[in-house]
């Protein structure tokens, strides 16, 4: 078992993580304003990338406070507390891959943001009337406090669910989720991939690799499952809308 870092060891990491991460952000500007400039640049939203930049920064420096200041009962932040400042301890050079992968993470968001909410504007009626559905569908089906996580997300698969049906405030309650769970890039397309329908001989042919299978798809999903269903109840809560 981990040893949870606690006391004055806690008190001086916290200290040190941050001053680390103010050097990191101010001698990275450049490349956290370049990152945004590549990523977000065509949006019209992010005409000043400079202010984006700086609210990017801001918005990393937020979550990472609410981290590393966290108390053992806030479950997920406490166990990023511990991960980060471990990661911290042993290798101080770990605060600038951290900062420039949140760079990105930010990003990401961003652009799932601002490009379904634009789509959403632009919905015909028949399509909000069909996302109702598939909403309701999903409540219906998980209806009780044992329904089984891999069956409901099959049926999810089946049934014409499309992320652009929910909130973008949601889909990035549950990219953080997922990312605070341990689910890097890759997973999160595949989560994303496989509820919107996507077969695993489908993601198979898009695999960059060009020779991926899709047992190697199955088994990622599988594996993915096993993780989330140790968080069901959040998961849930967060993915219908029960967490507010």
């Amino acid at each position: 078992m981990k040893k949870t870092i606690e006391g004055a060891e806690l008190d001086e990491l916290q200290v040190l993580f941050l001053a680390e991460f103010y050097v990191v952000t101010d001698d990275y500007l450049v490349s956290i304003v370049n990152t945004v400039r590549k990523k977000l640049g065509r949006f019209p939203e992010a005409q000043d990338v400079d202010y984006i930049a700086d609210t990017c920064i801001a918005d990393i420096e937020r979550i990472l406070a609410e981290q590393l200041f966290s108390n053992a009962d806030e479950y997920f932040n406490f166990k990023e507390q511990q991960r980060k400042l471990t990661l911290f301890r042993n290798d101080p050079s770990y605060v600038k891959r951290y900062v420039m992968e949140a760079t990105k993470s930010f990003c990401r968001k961003k652009q799932h943001y601002w490009t379904h909410g634009r789509a959403k504007a632009e919905k015909k009626k028949a399509e909000s009337h069909k996302a109702l559905k598939v909403g309701r569908a999903a409540r219906v089906h998980w209806s009780g406090e044992n329904t089984e996580l891999g069956s409901w997300l099959d049926n999810l698969a089946h049934s014409n669910f499309s992320s652009s049906s929910l909130q973008p405030e949601r889909v990035e309650t549950l990219n953080d989720f997922l990312e605070n769970i341990g689910f890097n890039d890759v997973k999160r397309q595949c989560f994303w991939d496989r509820l919107e329908g996507m077969t695993f001989v489908e993601m198979a042919r898009k695999d960059p690799s060009g020779k991926a299978s899709q047992d190697k798809y199955r088994k990622r999903f599988k594996r993915m499952t096993a993780i989330l269903n140790e968080h069901k109840d959040q998961f849930k809560n967060i993915f219908l809308g029960l967490d507010n």
